[in-house]
């Protein structure tokens, strides 16, 4: 059975859905619906407008098409499943990709058109549901250059009906990307320092826990060189996981999301970063400079990473990853 906690004074006004599929988690800072869903008018979004990006990694080849569902998703946020057919029109807005790369350094690349199918921009929440989507499809052999990433910018511009459009939660961003050498299913092994005050384990090194089909914690290409850390027993998200004092349960930190960056030629790791918007806490991440061999080991497919979390008004939490390749990610 999981124990998986969230520390109220880690966590103060932040909610973790603990649901296994991206489509159904709630959010803060709503414009519209659920928060008051009697005296607010209905609203849509896109669930996945709480990151800035979201990275779609493929495989370089597969026997059939490669179908992804579940990004190019609607919510109704009404907490109320819709009375009738609601149709939402999307429209492709390039924009969103120009400004991250403004914002970030970044050179995410436009999708080409040749590269995917959408049947329709034009997604419909059935009756009775609280959510519709369109798969977005990629042939067997995906023509992309595996050293670049491709962007796709997507805002909701209607909605028929009494409903309203979310307009904080109403462009997302993809990214899509090859699969790369890091990117899979991991054991991991933590250690932190720092934060024993605040209730979280001090110099205690655990395993984090294992689901029964032996998923735990996955690497998911965040771009050729880099990795997302995915929490898939605790929280089913990307997410900091730790244990509190004694290592006596899991818990997670809100508002981040840890990227590893690598230096591809020598599988150095050279950063740490946190994919996650601030909330006002000043959660970040960076690699640790005191410790020297922070890397990917080819040999051994371990990643041995020593980083340090920061938030305003807290001394620093110290991080040490011991992480083994135990498969392909679902």
């Amino acid at each position: 059975m999981k124990k998986i906690t969230i520390n109220s004074l880690l966590v103060a006004a932040m909610a973790v859905s603990m649901s296994g599929c991206l489509k159904d988690k709630g959010f803060d800072n709503h414009t519209y619906g659920i928060n008051d869903p009697d005296t607010q008018p209905a609203g849509v979004a896109f669930p996945l407008a709480t990151h800035a990006k979201n990275t779609v990694a493929l495989n370089a080849g597969t026997p059939t098409a490669q179908i992804v569902n579940d990004v190019l998703y609607v919510n109704l946020e009404s907490g109320k499943p819709a009375p009738a057919d609601i149709h939402v029109t999307i429209t492709m807005n390039d924009a969103l990709r120009t400004a991250y790369n403004t914002a970030n350094g970044t050179a995410i690349a436009a999708l080409p058109a040749a590269f995917y199918t959408v049947p329709t921009f034009n997604v419909v929440i059935p009756a009775g549901a609280t959510g519709g989507q369109v798969p977005i499809t990629f042939p067997t052999t995906v023509p992309m250059d595996p050293s670049l990433s491709y962007g796709l910018g997507l805002t909701i511009t209607a909605v028929d009906g009494n409903y309203k459009i979310a307009s904080n939660m109403k462009d997302l961003f993809l990214e899509f990307t090859l699969k790369n050498k890091y990117d899979g299913n991991y054991v991991m092994r933590i250690k932190t320092v720092g934060w024993a005050a605040f209730g979280i384990s001090d110099n205690l090194p655990g395993t984090w826990p294992s689901n029964s089909d032996g998923t735990s914690i996955g690497m998911i290409t965040g771009g050729p060189n880099s990795s997302r850390l995915f929490d898939y027993w605790g929280f089913d998200d990307f997410i900091q996981p730790a244990f509190t004092t004694g290592n006596a349960a899991g818990t997670g930190f809100g508002a981040t999301a840890p990227r590893f960056i690598f230096n591809t030629a020598t599988d150095a790791l050279v950063d740490v970063v946190n994919d996650t918007p601030d909330d006002g806490r000043g959660r970040k991440f960076r690699i640790n400079p005191a410790v020297s061999d922070s890397r990917y080991d080819g040999s051994s497919k371990k990643i041995y990473a020593a980083y340090i979390m920061s938030q305003n008004g807290r001394p620093d939490q110290f991080i040490y990853d011991t992480l083994t390749y135990r498969g392909p990610r679902p």
